[in-house]
């Protein structure tokens, strides 16, 4: 700050900033500082964590699709791919359409996978 109170601001730019910012990094590492995490920041690295080591399993695309089609807005897609706490949540919450909505995304992100010679996608 100036003696008369104003401020000028200094331009940084993104290599700049990208230099500094590995240079923070490796002081932390060097010293052992490890950088603080939020509470929010940690659950949403252990959800993809979770989400990540989950065990896929192998469904034919028809049938999926079917029960989704005819059953989905009760969690029948979900209870066939054995993803059994999603489905509760479906059948439990059926009557506010929010499970409505998810079998519609559900959808969209099952027909354009490629099913293998056998019909089967992992889910």
């Amino acid at each position: 700050m100036k003696k008369d109170g104003s401020s000028k601001k200094q331009e940084v730019t993104m290599d700049e900033y990208l230099a500094a910012k590995a240079e923070l990094d490796a002081v932390r590492e060097e010293y052992g500082v490890k950088p603080r995490e939020g509470r929010i920041s940690r659950a949403i690295s252990n959800f993809f964590d979770k989400r990540d080591a989950r065990e896929l399993h192998k469904v034919s695309k028809k049938k999926y699709l079917l029960l989704a089609v005819f059953t989905g807005w009760l969690g029948g897609h979900r209870f066939y791919a054995k993803q059994w706490v999603v489905a509760v949540l479906y059948l439990v919450f059926f009557w506010s359409g929010f499970s409505l909505a998810m079998t519609v995304i559900d959808l969209l992100a099952v027909i354009p996978k490629e099913a293998d010679e056998d019909g089967y996608i992992l889910v």
